[in-house]
């Protein structure tokens, strides 16, 4: 199995100073200078993230980031910024382009808020954007022309999120509380559903902003948060997986994906970082962990996180306010979900029976469990006082994943196969007959000699004709 390092990772983060910076795994001792000394020692050396570019794209805060989905699944697509200076700026990876083109949004649609690619994880052909005088505008991905525009929300749309088969999206708005299900291929509204009111002033309802949106990899199930409430409900039924609220404010979710089921991470505003199990189960109490407890409030505000993304499996992307960017793997986490209480007994005791033995031994085994919760493979910062305002990652899928897709597809084609190639082999046949006569100047008619005549003769006043024709042309022309 391909490791983190080697998975190609790519992270891409905005900031309220208009930077765009990007990171990805590089060796440490791979410079220009070096690069031809160094080959041989970093064969065998751990690759680092490294910062790749950082540059001011936009006047103004970067408001939101995307990444699409490029010609096959080994590459990432492009990268959309989308700034408070009411402009779109394309960014090519690869040629690390910091701004390969720029788009100018319509004068009244105001600052674009959120943004996605349809479809969002390959060959994307669209994107998708959000304003906020409430429209989403659905872009041309091809020339970056405006195909079509949907009413939108009152007040400005605050997510977006794409089904991973391009033909539906969701939007979440600001004020009104509303989040509405889009049908991408006849650009229509599907569905509408409402939140809860926070309070109630003058006989007007008062809503938390829907801050999040994300669907599950198979798009079988979508997360959606506003305030502290975190809902999770299946696309097939509707019905609520997930309902509960945190300690604190939500940022972002992720949704992450492995052979234990299906978690949610979120990023919260008072620095926790809990993980819950996405079960369908008719108990009131779910079960989760704090991954990162929450910082005391008045030391919260540099430790606050702002974004997650999920990379792959149960590997994360998060930033927090203080421009600290973190690579964390959650499988420990997700493990201490999954342990049942019986198998904590055992090992409690297992515990004291060590720490009877060796009281060195016991406190490494404490410091041990504390590391199974999160795992921070690597954490960069950017700049001094730098504050990030979102954030988005790539990288290639697992070799297993790659091997499920690949035989999906050899399964689809295997089904159509047979009839197209008896098809395609029967049509192949006939061209070849037909471009043999040809060839041969054979015909498929025995033709005997008055027939021979007859034809030679019709082709000659055939001639005739057309000869007479072209002489009253230039008789006109001259006359």
């Amino acid at each position: 199995m391909t490791t983190i390092q080697n998975s190609g990772l790519v992270i891409a983060a905005g900031t309220y100073d208009g930077v765009l910076a990007g990171w990805e795994f590089r060796h440490e001792e791979e410079t220009d200078k070096t690069k031809k000394q160094n080959i041989n020692k970093t064969k065998n050396k751990q690759k680092k993230l490294s910062l790749s570019f950082a540059t001011a794209v936009h006047e103004g805060s970067v408001r939101s980031l995307c990444m699409g989905g490029g010609v096959n699944e080994t590459e990432p697509g492009p990268l959309l910024s989308c700034g408070y200076d009411e402009s779109l700026k394309t960014h090519d990876w690869h040629k690390r382009m910091t701004s390969s083109g720029e788009i100018r949004t319509p004068s009244d649609f105001g600052t674009p808020l959120c943004s996605a690619f349809a479809p969002p994880t390959c060959r994307s052909t669209h994107c998708i954007i959000g304003f906020s005088n409430g429209k989403v505008c659905i872009y041309k991905k091809r020339d970056w022309s405006v195909q079509h525009v949907l009413a939108g929300h009152e007040g400005g749309v605050s997510a977006l999120a794409v089904h991973p088969t391009g033909k539906m999206a969701l939007s979440g708005g600001v004020t009104d509380g509303k989040l509405k299900l889009w049908d991408l291929t006849k650009g229509r509204l599907a569905f509408v559903n409402k939140t809860d009111p926070v309070s109630t002033r003058g006989g007007k309802a008062k809503y938390d902003p829907i801050n999040s949106l994300v669907w599950s990899k198979d798009g079988d199930f979508y997360a959606v948060t506003h305030g502290v409430h975190i809902t999770v409900r299946q696309v097939a039924t509707g019905r609520a997986l997930l309902d509960v609220d945190m300690p604190s404010r939500v940022n972002q979710v992720a949704f992450m994906e492995g052979p234990e089921g299906l978690f949610v991470a979120a990023a919260c505003n008072d620095g926790s970082l809990p993980v819950l199990a996405v079960e369908d189960s008719e108990e009131e109490s779910r079960r989760a962990i704090m991954a990162i407890e929450p910082v005391d409030s008045h030391l919260a505000r540099e430790e606050r996180f702002k974004c997650i993304s999920c990379v792959r499996d149960y590997y994360v992307v998060t930033a927090n306010s203080a421009g600290v960017v973190s690579l964390m793997n959650l499988q420990g986490a997700v493990n201490m979900i999954m342990s049942d209480s019986e198998d904590e007994n055992e090992n409690e005791d297992v515990d004291e029976n060590a720490e009877d033995s060796d009281e060195n031994d016991g406190s490494d085994d404490d410091s041990e469990d504390t590391e199974l919760a999160v795992d921070i493979i690597e954490s960069v910062q950017l700049g001094t006082g730098a504050r990030i305002t979102c954030l988005t990652a790539w990288c290639k899928p697992n070799d297993d994943q790659l091997k499920e897709n690949a035989s999906e597809e050899t399964q689809e084609e295997s089904r159509v196969k047979p009839g197209q190639m008896k098809k395609e082999e029967d049509e192949l046949a006939m061209n070849k007959k037909t471009l043999k006569r040809k060839l041969d100047g054979k015909s498929d008619v025995a033709m005997d000699a008055e027939t021979v005549k007859k034809a030679r003769s019709l082709v000659e006043k055939a001639k005739k004709l057309k000869s007479k024709r072209e002489k009253k042309k230039k008789n006109k022309v001259t006359n």
